[in-house]
């Protein structure tokens, strides 16, 4: 068996690596940009909370509505807490799964070079076995003469 043929496989697998790296790093970073906006659509949605009991407020409000709306903004601050700790975790998990895929490409990339090396000797190799037939022919068309 041929080195190239040896090493195809390996190719075939460092590839399907790669691509399957990449394809889970397109999935963490679909997964950080959808919970950004969610954490961008929560703290506005703080925002026109408080600026709606802001006007409240200032047109007089009871103690107990004022309680509901400092609750309310409570839970919205923690929630926006929450998301912005899961926002930060996957920006880890994107740089982990694109170092990955950077490891992966780099193999990948190493194979395929030595699968080009082995190319080219074998290219050589039959070049001057071709060579030699043709100065052994040409060397008895010589003798004959």
């Amino acid at each position: 068996m041929k080195r190239i043929q040896r090493l195809e496989p390996v190719d075939r697998l460092m590839r399907s690596n790669e691509r399957d790296c990449a394809q889970r790093l397109a999935g963490v970073q679909q997964r950080l940009a959808e919970a950004a906006a969610r954490g961008d659509e929560l703290a506005r949605y703080r925002d026109e909370y408080q600026r709606a009991f802001r006007a409240r407020a200032a047109s007089g409000m009871d103690a107990k509505g004022l309680r509901e709306f400092q609750v309310f903004i409570a839970r919205l601050d923690e929630a926006i807490g929450q998301q912005h700790r899961a926002v930060e975790q996957l920006r880890g998990e994107q740089e982990r799964e694109r170092q990955r895929w950077q490891d992966a490409a780099v193999r990948s990339s190493a194979v395929a070079k030595v699968i080009d090396r082995a190319r080219r000797d074998e290219r050589h190799v039959e070049e001057r076995r071709l060579q030699r037939e043709l100065d052994e022919r040409a060397q008895r068309r010589g003798d004959r003469t």
